[in-house]
Order: C-alpha cells, then structure tokens, then sequence
C-alpha cells in the first residue's frame, strides 16, 4: 500500500453465496427507473460499446445493456451470484475482484459499479484498474448510498442504528471519491441523486416482502446475530405498541460518474 493510499474498508464480508438465492427479491419490490437510465445513457444502441460491469451480481444490469445492443463483461467473487445471471450474459462473466481485472489495458469505453464500491477491499486500487482497462475519454459510473449526506430516513437506520455507524465509516464521501478517482486519473467529476426509493410498510408487509430478512440487504447481513436479534425486538416492540406503526424507506442513490483523462 502507498503511504498516500487509505487503509482497506472495514472489516465486513458479506457471503454472496449465501443469499444469492433471495438476492433479485430487490428487482421485484422496485423498479430502479433512475439506474437503468443512468446507465443507458451512457451507451447508444447503434455503436456497440464494450461495457465492463464490476460487481455484477446475478448480472441484472448486464442483461439490459445486453439486450440494448452493448458488448458485456462482468466480473463478481460469489459463483452463486455469477450462476444465477441471464444465459445471455453469464457466458461473458468472469469470476475476480475489482482490484485485479483480468482484461487487458484499454478494453472497455464503460466501465460501470451499481452499490458496489463499498465492497471492495481496496477503492482505490480498484479504480486504478478501472482506468487501466478503460480506453481513453473513457467513462466511469459508481451508483450507491451516501450516507454522509443525511438525507432521507431509513428503518434500517432507525432500527439496527449499529448500520448506520457502520455505512458511515465504509461509504466514502464525495470528497473522498473525487480524491481517489483524480488520483486514479480520472476529471470531469459529477455526482448527482439519480434513484430514490420510498415505501411505507407494515410490520406484516415488511414481513411478508422479506426486507427484514438478515440476508436482505449488506447492512443487515454486517450485523451480529445479537445486533440483529435486538433491532428484530424493537420492531416487533414498536409493531405491538402501535398496531398502525409504517415503516419508512426514504433513501436517495447518487450517481458518481468521470472520465478517463486521455
């Protein structure tokens, strides 16, 4: 590591195998409008371009841009995730981490993370090998939460506040993106809100929907079976207090997109 270089994000692995199986349970709670257009702006369906997803999961994203007319690659560590991708696109997907992409200099014109970038073990080196695999005037786009912008409410938050402590220390700041992102050669910086989530539900609906599952989401998963145990004892406590009690999603994603100086 360089003397200029952060330590590596904390100490949290989330097992992808393990909730691969539940893991699309997202794309049918909510429709990411404001994903799919910021990534399909990137791309014309006339020009072929070759698009690098890094951290592609169950391949969601690379399956529209596949479909859009775009040349795909992804690369993710979980074989569960990668296994569940579309037969369209799981052929061009490559098991690997972000710090060490196994394609040559100057493959890609896109290279794209979605609620990736906290992740990976390293950010930094890993967008310098973004760059290196982006061809000149490339562009880079990094969509996820920020949670130092306080915006929104989330129960997640409200209920396990152990997550929240936690997305602070592992969400870089926009500062700290920029940073990182000129060191790794990039300019023409922009960050945008370019998705927001909202819901209300019912302690049954939350129930029924799953999201309070441990393995629904990465922040939940982080906890320790006696921290999930006891924000599971404020909902249920909370629920029974006030049988009319919503529980409330308000959370904004920010595009982070750049381009590779040439």
């Amino acid at each position: 590591m360089k003397p200029s270089e952060t330590k590596d994000t904390p100490e949290m692995t989330v097992n992808y195998d393990s909730v691969a199986i539940a893991y699309n349970r997202r794309y049918e709670l909510h429709e990411y409008a404001g994903i799919r257009s910021a990534i399909l702006r990137l791309v014309e369906p006339t020009d072929k371009r070759c698009v690098l997803e890094v951290g592609c999961g169950t391949g969601k994203w690379l399956n529209v841009l596949a479909q859009f007319g775009c040349n795909v690659a992804g690369i993710d560590p979980s074989k569960e995730m990668r296994l569940r991708a579309p037969d369209a696109v799981r052929g061009e997907i490559r098991e690997g981490v972000a710090e060490a992409l196994p394609w040559v200099d100057a493959s890609f014109d896109v290279v794209y993370c979605i609620n990736a970038l906290h992740h990976f073990a390293s950010p930094e080196r890993a967008l310098r090998e973004i760059a290196r695999v982006l061809r000149p005037s490339g562009t880079l786009l990094s969509i996820g939460l920020d949670p130092h912008e306080r915006r929104g409410r989330w129960f997640v938050y409200d209920f396990f506040p152990e997550t929240l402590d936690l997305d602070l220390e592992r969400f870089p700041p926009l500062s700290r993106r920029s940073t990182w992102l000129e060191a790794a050669g990039f300019s023409c910086i922009e960050a945008r809100p370019v998705e927001h989530l909202q819901s209300s539900r019912s302690f049954d609906e939350m129930l029924r929907d799953g999201v309070i599952e441990q393995t629904y989401t990465s922040q939940l998963t982080a906890l320790t079976a006696a921290e999930y145990a006891a924000g599971m004892r404020r909902i249920r406590e909370t629920a029974d207090r006030d049988h009319g009690f919503r529980f409330v999603s308000d959370l904004t994603l920010y595009a982070t997109e750049a381009r590779k100086s040439v």
